[in-house]
């Protein structure tokens, strides 16, 4: 009897459906969570950028946040420039004094890979 091989997003409804699937993802899910937001917290304890720990002075925060699907489960950073905040960016601009056209040039920022780090994907010790 020959084998039948079934694509790949046959295979995902298959396995989402078994018992217990959908649990074990949601629980991993809010143990990221809850990884995510103490980098978060982390991360507003030790920098000056206003949109990650001030949110009196713009009225925004950035925030991580858990949604659920019918199947998967999703930890979200959301807020004022959460690419930015995740991934880094170029410097916007000149700024203050300094430089050769007496402004200090800005370098980019590093992204904080609050998320990234929080699923394991790297190892915030290297």
């Amino acid at each position: 009897m020959p084998v039948q091989l079934i694509d790949d997003y046959a295979m995902n409804l298959v396995v989402s459906h078994i018992d217990g699937v959908r649990e074990s993802v949601s629980k991993e899910a809010e143990v990221i969570e809850g990884r995510a937001k103490g980098y978060l917290e982390e991360a507003r304890a030790t920098t000056h950028w206003h949109n990650i720990g001030d949110p009196a002075s713009t009225g925004h925060r950035a925030e991580v946040t858990l949604t659920h699907g019918d199947v998967d489960s999703f930890v979200n950073l959301e807020g004022p420039d959460a690419i930015a905040i995740e991934f880094g960016h170029e410097p916007s601009g000149v700024f203050g004094p300094g430089g050769s056209l007496g402004h200090l040039v800005t370098r980019a920022p590093h992204g904080l890979y609050i998320l990234t780090h929080a699923t394991g994907f790297t190892d915030l010790s290297s």
